[in-house]
């Protein structure tokens, strides 16, 4: 059943709302058509109304990729230093439209949260699904690409398990990243009210290089925001 207008419009008009998942509903793994078929054998430019090249599927324009990354400067250590980015297509002059910073000190919900790669990848999927609307741009399945073993198996198995057990593991110890793991869910329930489908796609580090590379910039950044930041894509 297609999404209502109603809903639509709240999502379109409110796109600073924050909300954690409830576990209504999950991603699901991209199957590409083989091991070897990388992003770019299978998504090509399509160029929209605002002349912005976005990555559509071959045989499918309703699809979209994006490129996500997290990176973390003395992971495990002090002072650790961390960064987000993501590659979401090109701009009218070929350029590479990327978005990137570094991780706040604080989640979404106000929660304090460590400096590291995993946070970091994290935000990164986050950022991106909050950049725009994308369902206003015709989209009916996002597909996140991303090296990250973390954020796919977290998102599309492990998840389910954590929510039903009360975001506690095996032992009686608390999930880490619990405050953006709901955060990240949340954004996938909302984008299915807007009737688009999230998927994530594990490539190999060398296909993501781009995004990577803006991670580490985005790492060496002198000082982390206290607080959360909201980064939101207007006219690209």
């Amino acid at each position: 059943m297609p999404p209502s207008d109603a809903v639509l419009a709240a999502n379109l008009f409110s796109p600073f709302q924050r909300r954690r998942g409830t576990g209504r509903a999950f991603p699901t793994r991209f199957s590409p058509p083989s091991t070897s078929a990388t992003p770019m054998d299978l998504f090509s430019g399509r160029r929209n109304h605002m002349l912005v090249t976005r990555y559509t599927l071959h045989n499918d324009p309703s699809t979209g990729l994006i490129f996500t990354d997290g990176a973390c400067l003395d992971n495990g250590r002090q002072p650790a230093k961390a960064g987000w980015a993501f590659w979401h297509g090109s701009g009218p002059s070929a350029n590479r439209l990327l978005a990137s910073g570094r991780l706040e000190k604080q989640g979404p919900f106000g929660d304090d949260g460590m400096q590291t790669s995993n946070r970091a990848e994290l935000r990164a999927v986050i950022a991106a699904l909050r950049f725009r609307h994308w369902p206003g741009e015709g989209f009916r399945r996002l597909v996140i690409a991303t090296d990250s073993e973390y954020v796919v198996e977290g998102s599309t198995q492990w998840a389910r398990t954590w929510m039903q057990n009360r975001w506690v593991r095996r032992g009686g110890r608390s999930v880490m990243n619990r405050d953006l793991w709901e955060s990240l869910l949340g954004e996938i329930e909302k984008h299915k009210d807007s009737g688009m489908a999230v998927e994530f796609w594990r490539i190999p580090r060398e296909w993501n290089s781009v995004a990577d590379a803006a991670a580490k910039e985005a790492a060496t950044k002198e000082d982390a925001p206290e607080e959360w930041m909201e980064m939101m894509g207007i006219n690209i």
